[in-house]
């Protein structure tokens, strides 16, 4: 009897093994909360040659790109590319939107939300603060 409770726990935990392989996608967001009538245009592209096409976000909106890790020593890192204004003057580049880490990961999410003042970061929901200011040309 205990031999088949031991089987029965080992077979468990295989299956909960093999289910670990389908988990969330990682996700990374940003979002524009600049101005009301304000389009924010973002540019994204990673490390393995994966680029995104000119998104505009209109204010109060989100762009989301879906983020695969792959779990090994070649991290995937994305970069963003943001811009605003009148002649879309103010910008700033963000060479670590999104970087994947060594170890596989489930349902991350890197939320960057465009303000006037300059870009925030979430990380899972959880507020990180001020991270950039806009690069903004002389007069």
């Amino acid at each position: 009897m205990n031999y088949l409770i031991f089987m029965l726990v080992i077979a468990m935990c295989f299956g909960l093994n093999e289910g670990g392989t389908s988990c969330a996608l990682n996700t990374l967001e940003i979002q524009n909360q600049l101005n009301h009538g304000s389009i924010l245009k973002v540019n994204c592209s990673s490390n393995t040659n994966i680029i995104e096409r000119l998104h505009e976000v209109k204010f109060n909106g989100k762009y989301q790109i879906p983020v695969r890790e792959k779990g090994t020593a070649k991290r995937i890192v994305w970069r963003c590319l943001l811009r605003y204004g009148k002649k879309v003057e103010n910008f700033i580049t963000i060479w670590r939107a999104y970087r994947g880490a060594n170890l596989y990961r489930c349902g991350e999410k890197r939320s960057w939300i465009a303000k006037v003042d300059g870009i925030y970061l979430e990380k899972n929901n959880k507020a990180k603060g001020l991270q950039h200011h806009w690069i903004v040309p002389k007069p």
